[in-house]
């Protein structure tokens, strides 16, 4: 089934929401369910109007990840350290990290939005761990 018609006007609005956005032509067109080739279809049309100004294309700009501040926490135990020293390697996913722990050899990452319960939960047994 087709979509349907969008009108000059209509068509003009969303190549300038489009340009404005920061997005590169591509990516904003994938956001907004257009297809990238109908969009420069427009384009090309549109500017053998001479009344309509479209602007060329931008580079897409970086947007910023929020600055992760990074704390480092000593912690002391009654305890000598175990010398069972045993390394896993980790697993290669696509998650950023928030916070990475590192106890007895034992390094625990730990992403955003993870639960504060679970992570008290899990702080309490890692403590506990023999090794």
């Amino acid at each position: 089934m087709r979509k349907p018609r969008i009108s000059a006007k209509e068509q003009y609005q969303l190549i300038m929401q489009c340009r404005q956005s920061g997005l590169s032509d591509h990516q904003w067109c994938l956001e907004h369910d257009i297809h990238p080739g109908t969009f420069y279809n427009w384009v090309r049309r549109l500017r053998q109007n001479p009344d309509l100004i479209i602007p060329e294309k931008t580079e897409p700009q970086n947007r910023s990840v929020p600055r992760q501040e990074v704390v480092k926490v000593e912690l002391t135990s009654a305890e000598p350290p175990s010398l069972c020293q045993e390394t896993y390697p980790s697993p290669i996913c696509g998650t950023s990290d928030a916070m990475e722990l590192s106890f007895h050899g034992i390094t625990l990452r730990i992403p955003n939005g993870t639960d504060p319960q679970l992570l008290v939960h899990l702080l309490s047994a890692w403590k506990e761990l023999p090794c």
